[in-house]
């Protein structure tokens, strides 16, 4: 199935939908993913023991190096990393969508100029979204949309990360599944916002972005807005267009998301960007599709909702 259908990037693009892709059992694959965390460890230990003892020195260099390069590689060499590609062009599959293809490089670098925000670390705020790979489909409600996702395999040592999915066995390894989502409004809403999740320094003096009337919301994001021209709202300026957009319902439902998917948001005039992300802690590859599957959805729901209420 080809189809043409909306990007926000490239206005329009001609998609396939993907054939379902074949996830290979390595046999090691078990013994790399649970020795992913104890090596990550070992490097660490190793740079520790490096910089700090003259004596130990080569030993903690050799450490590092090997844990590094287990860690670096070891996804690489039992097909982990290939089986994770297939994962997303499967659920893609399953979900009647177009894509599942990687993220070409140009397009990445297009999309930072666009949502930089949502892809870097926020110290004491947000952590950064990472995409590899794209999907174009439509919502129940029939309006499309693009999604960048990937898969990132994770290590869950302390009882597990935020927004986490658990299915099947008990166990500290999994993967975490991040995105963004776009698509179109109707109307240009003529700003720049966007609402992150607020900084943990935001005290007193130090909480300096736009407020809104809930303090509940004012706590949970951090809201910057800018001009059409791309400078910085003045402080303490209240902007119609943005009240518009941000109504006591969009914020509730905001405030649901951020529990949820850990959510943030860019609206760049008629298109928003829609990020977020879950962890799936489970080993079983069949939980982790129908997972990830109803993931997907579930994100585009709720990307249809918000866009009823800005509109």
């Amino acid at each position: 199935m080809t189809a043409t259908t909306w990007d926000p990037i490239d206005g329009e693009v001609v998609a396939t939908r993907p054939d379902e892709a074949a996830v290979t059992a390595h046999p090691l694959a078990g013994l790399v993913r649970n020795l992913t965390g104890p090596m990550l460890l070992v490097c660490l230990a190793g740079f520790a023991v490096a910089v700090f003892s003259d004596a130990w020195q080569f030993h903690g260099i050799a450490a590092a190096t090997v844990g590094f390069l287990f860690v670096l590689f070891g996804s690489e060499l039992t097909g982990e990393n290939r089986n994770r590609r297939a994962r997303i062009a499967n659920a893609a599959h399953a979900a009647g969508h177009l894509g599942g293809t990687k993220l070409p490089e140009g397009k990445i670098a297009r999309l930072a100029g666009r949502i930089k925000s949502l892809l870097v670390l926020r110290v004491g705020a947000s952590i950064p979204i990472v995409l590899e790979h794209e999907i174009w489909g439509k919502t129940r409600a029939n309006i499309p949309f693009w999604m960048g996702l990937s898969l990132i395999q994770s290590q869950a040592l302390f009882g597990g990360p935020k927004n986490a999915v658990r299915a099947g066995p008990k166990t500290t390894h999994g993967e975490t599944a991040m995105f963004v989502v776009a698509y179109r409004l109707d109307r240009d809403t003529r700003i720049h916002a966007e609402i992150m999740p607020e900084f943990a320094t935001a005290k007193g003096p130090f909480d300096q972005d736009v407020k809104t009337e809930s303090t509940e919301f004012n706590e949970t994001f951090n809201i910057r807005l800018r001009s059409e021209e791309g400078e910085a709202v003045a402080k303490g300026v209240s902007s119609a267009a943005l009240l518009q957009v941000l109504t006591p319902a969009t914020q509730a439902t905001l405030i649901d998301l951020s529990q949820s998917y850990a959510a943030r948001v860019i609206i760049d005039r008629d298109t928003v960007f829609f990020g977020g992300y879950r962890n799936f802690q489970t080993t079983d590859a069949s939980a982790l599709q129908r997972l990830l599957t109803e993931a997907v959805e579930d994100f585009a729901e709720a990307a249809t909702a918000f866009k009823r209420y800005v509109e």
